[in-house]
């Protein structure tokens, strides 16, 4: 396939790509704005703190920052750390008169810096040392927290002021005293959210869940009445004294400052990381940030956004995901989202205090939902019990403490494994490998803390378009490092380099998962697992149909189509069944996609045919043309329409790299086919076609359907190249 044509950056992206970027970061800034304002208000801070992060964030942060598609500003993941702190220096929240406020700008500024040094200092890299049930017990346990705190304000009522356990105790004698008016909104609000990820018309998807919760909300809200709900209280004037607040250092002797610097520096350069990594893999040109330069930005945006009053700031994943989905393609989408913010700020105040705080409540117990989301527990234990114990231990460390020393105590408990397991002391931080040309051969045990060294030994060993990974002598590989050397694998075959793996036979998963820990000395299980009805049925159809049927394939690109790849990743390509003959392979396949990474997570499934031997193909995809698509073809042109089967054009959108190419395609029998087969859609990656009717997985018969219309589509492709 030819390489992918990336983006503009610096100067050039501003004009080229301005389109883009600008409704991406007008999209965005409509999401951020009511979760800037509620993550402000839950970590203790005033509701201008929030937007003022974000507004640096976009302004400043993305002028340096060393990725392309991520969104800075505060985050949900930072709320426990921030209310800890601000709480600990004098008191949170406007009952207290945001006593502890300054003194946690202050601490953030000194907490920005050092992050700001450890990305001078070239440390980003660390960000693959953290074992990942470790990391997803804390984002679990803070997803829990959220949810415990912001339930009080949901309801009407002030969150008490007591450690995380205790407040769990005060939820009974909180509903005899909840508020029915917020209740109410709160409700609405998490309808509203609930609603928005299931329904799929797309009018309604152009505009985020939180602005629909605002429009519907805050007229509902009016009817209520003021004196029965509360509402965002943002400053008369901006630079008056409830304004803009400025630092103090007058703490600095205190621990509790520097407990929270230390509070501030780990967690956020941790999410930082680990957001920008997630929002890598969603970026559909596949580009990799620059740790260092994003700690760079994200330090020094912390520090200025604090010296004006604001949160602190990391790479934030929610709103990078929508960016992603909304089609931003360089760091000018975070640009623009941070000057509308600034522009919402400075002339639609009046506005923002229309928004009931109990909405805001109901959207961060949503997020925090989504971060603790039951499938976090099933799937970590889906990869291995050690692997789940890890994840609970670390998730209640963090409960019952705080947050450094829970995932403190989680990465002990994956260390006690680890070493119970035979890992050598030595091994720690260092791999025993030899290296000969192109091929590493390693030996010992490979674990989430000497990772880095393995991955330096491998970047070394890289000559030309091919290296080796021999595991010969390894007795076990974990599963943070099974899914780093995935991820390491996909990154270098994007650059045409080939990382293959040697004599792993012996290397056992714990588990079925893909990315289960692998270790040598236990016996291979047989697998036994009854199939489910679908499985009969479709394995029933390739034995009457003389087909031949498997029961999952790993995804290794040959399914990378625009439509349903792009800005998604496939999960499982299951219940292939394969129709071929010497010349043409056509391949039917059960496909279940993830768009968007933890928070933003939505699952889509459907089943789609491939069809392998037609060459060469023009890339092209086609979809069904809506009122939004015709509406947005009339700006950018882009739609190839024909004059000659006006019904066709009707009816679909049809892009491609080289319109010229895909015209000389679609002939006139082409074009008549789909106007016949008005639920079957087309789709080229230059190498193979898909053709996909309806987004669900397909009953048998309509499987063979589907066939036989691939194999008429196919003969009219043949016959017009004779």
């Amino acid at each position: 396939m030819e390489k992918v044509q990336l983006p503009k950056t610096g100067l050039a992206a501003l004009k080229a790509h301005f389109k883009d970027d600008f409704i991406s970061g007008f999209s965005v800034s409509l999401i951020a704005l009511p979760l800037c304002i509620g993550i402000a208000l839950a970590s203790g801070f005033p509701p201008l703190a929030g937007l003022i992060t974000a507004i640096v964030g976009g302004i400043f942060a993305s002028r340096l920052a060393g990725s392309f598609v991520t969104i800075s500003g505060p985050a949900a993941g930072l709320i426990v750390i921030s209310y800890s702190a601000i709480e600990s220096l004098g008191g949170a929240g406007a009952d207290h008169g945001f006593a502890g406020y300054p003194h946690a700008l202050g601490a953030i500024i000194i907490a920005g810096a050092i992050i700001t040094l450890l990305g001078l200092l070239k440390v980003g890299k660390v960000g693959d040392y953290f074992p990942s049930a470790a990391v997803h017990g804390m984002l679990a346990a803070i997803g829990i927290i959220i949810m415990i705190k912001q339930f009080f304000p949901a309801i009407g009522l002030a969150t008490p002021k007591k450690e995380i356990i205790e407040t769990v105790g005060e939820i009974p004698a909180a509903l005899s005293e909840a508020n029915i008016y917020a209740i109410v909104i709160a409700l609405l609000a998490l309808a509203i959210l609930v609603i928005h990820q299931m329904v799929k018309i797309k009018l309604v998807k152009m505009i985020p869940a939180p602005m629909w919760v605002l429009i519907i909300i805050v007229p509902v809200a009016r009817y209520m009445g003021t004196d029965h709900l509360l509402f965002v209280d943002m400053p008369d004037h901006l630079f008056g004294a409830d304004g803009i607040q400025f630092p103090s250092f007058e703490k600095i002797g205190m621990g509790a400052f520097w407990i929270a610097v230390t509070g501030f520096t780990l967690v956020s350069a941790i999410e930082s990381l680990l957001s920008a990594k997630a929002v890598d893999s969603l970026d559909p040109y596949k580009r990799c940030a620059n740790l260092d330069k994003d700690l760079v930005a994200m330090g020094s945006g912390s520090s200025l956004a604090a010296a004006i009053g604001g949160l602190p700031m990391i790479s934030e994943i929610v709103r990078s995901s929508a960016n992603i989905n909304n089609g931003g393609k360089t760091q000018w989408a975070n640009f623009y989202h941070g000057a509308l913010l600034l522009v919402y700020v400075l002339i639609l105040s009046f506005a923002i205090e229309l928004i009931p705080t109990a909405a805001l409540a109901a959207m961060l117990v949503f997020t925090g939902f989504r971060l603790a989301h039951p499938r976090e527990f099933k799937h970590t234990a889906e990869i291995g019990l050690s692997e789940l114990v890890v994840f609970l231990i670390t998730l209640i460390g963090v409960l019952v403490t705080d947050l450094l020393i829970g995932i403190g105590i989680g990465i002990l408990a994956n260390y006690i494994f680890i070493f119970a397991k035979g890992a050598s002391l030595k091994n720690t931080f260092s791999v025993d490998s030899i290296t000969n040309g192109d091929t590493v051969s390693l030996k010992g045990t490979l674990f989430f803390s000497n990772y880095l060294s393995l991955k330096k030994r491998l970047d070394k060993a890289i000559a030309g378009n091919k290296v080796h990974l021999d595991f010969s002598e390894v007795t076990l590989v974990d599963h943070t490092v099974v899914h780093h050397l995935e991820t390491y694998r996909k990154l270098l075959k994007r650059d045409g380099i080939h990382l293959e793996y040697r004599n792993m036979t012996h290397l056992v998963g714990v588990s079925e998962h893909a990315m289960a820990e692998k270790r040598s000395g236990i016996e291979r299980k047989a697998v036994s697992k009854q199939l489910s009805r679908r499985q009969t049925d479709l394995l029933s159809l390739a034995a009457s149909q003389g087909w031949n049927y498997t029961l999952k394939q790993d995804w290794n690109g040959a399914w990378d189509f625009y439509t349903i790849t792009l800005r998604k990743q496939i999960v499982s390509l299951e219940n292939l069944v394969i129709n071929s003959n010497p010349f043409i392979s056509y391949t039917t396949a059960d496909i279940t996609t993830q768009e968007g990474a933890r928070t933003t997570t939505e699952f889509q499934t459907l089943t789609a045919l491939k069809i392998s031997g037609l060459k060469p193909l023009p890339k092209f995809y086609m979809s069904e043309e809506t009122f939004v698509d015709k509406l947005t073809s009339m700006v950018s042109g882009d739609d190839i329409n024909f004059d000659s089967n006006p019904a066709f054009s009707k009816n679909y959108l049809l892009k491609g790299e080289d319109a010229q190419a895909v015209r000389a395609l679609f002939t006139k029998d082409v074009l008549e086919f789909f106007e016949s087969n008005k639920d079957l859609c087309l789709i080229s990656n230059g190498e193979n076609i898909l053709l996909r009717s309806h987004f669900r997985f397909l009953k048998p018969d309509e499987i063979v359907r589907l066939n036989q219309k691939a194999a008429a589509l196919v003969k009219i492709l043949e016959d017009q190249k004779q």
